[in-house]
């Protein structure tokens, strides 16, 4: 006779026990680790939607390019239940590079900063439900890396850039490097402003890597958000996931 141990399909973990039974009759259990982010899970869930395989494939298929209906048709759960999961997730979305902040604070002698001594900053339009209700990621990357530090959503009014800066005052920014919109020139004081498009190649090379892994980005297609918060959430995701190496799950 085999004995296979149950294993948390939360951290993996097989220090479980026995947790009583639901009013289903189906057996539940306990996980004993400390680190675990649940306790208690069953092995045979009734609905998909409760299995947490399938909560983490959405999340993985999401910032894999996979639309919502798609991920609903490939993983047999309600479109509701993809975006339901999908929201849930916003709230780890990090809008700053926190792991760049912390890996490169040390190397200074200003603690409370991190110098980035060339930057290039852009923004990028999309749409949410019809290319009437513009869209705009604006962001910035360290120009000499091509590691990007913060970004934000809004319109390409000269409010959301000044939004953009506060996200950046982690980071001792000497020089920026931009395109030609009037806001750089009038909320950039602080740095050496430099426009013009040869200096932004890199950052306008990850719009095409945006756009690439998120389908909603896509300039000519019909796969859309049809909310403005889906559509944050889901690049967002994708940022953090591809750019950040970071899984917000």
């Amino acid at each position: 006779m085999v004995y296979i141990p149950v294993e948390c399909p939360h951290c993996n973990s097989t220090n479980v026990l026995k947790y009583g039974t639901l009013p289903s009759g189906k057996q539940r259990y306990i996980c004993k680790n400390q680190e675990c982010s649940h306790k208690t899970f069953i092995l045979d869930y009734t609905y998909n939607a409760c299995d947490p395989y399938v909560r983490e494939q959405i999340f993985f298929q999401t910032v894999n390019g996979s639309g919502t209906r798609a991920i609903s048709r490939s993983l047999n759960v309600d479109k509701d239940t993809v975006t339901s999961v999908l929201r849930s997730l916003e709230s780890n979305i990090w809008h700053v590079n926190k792991t760049y902040i912390e890996e490169h604070r040390s190397k200074i002698a200003e603690a409370e900063l991190v110098l980035v001594e060339e930057a290039e900053m852009d923004e990028m339009w999309s749409f949410d439900h019809d290319k009437s209700q513009e869209y705009w990621l604006w962001w910035a990357i360290d120009h000499n890396t091509g590691e990007p530090l913060a970004f934000c959503f809004g319109t390409r009014q000269h409010a959301n850039l000044e939004n953009l800066l506060d996200l950046l005052e982690p980071y001792n920014i000497e020089v920026v490097y931009a395109d030609g919109n009037p806001a750089y020139d009038k909320h950039i004081l602080n740095s050496w402003l430099i426009t013009g498009k040869e200096n932004t190649q890199k950052i306008e090379r990850k719009h095409l890597s945006l756009r690439t892994w998120c389908s909603r980005l896509v300039r000519k297609g019909i796969r859309f958000s049809k909310r403005h918060d889906m559509h944050v959430i889901v690049i967002g995701l994708v940022i953090n996931f591809w750019f950040f190496s970071r899984i917000a799950w």
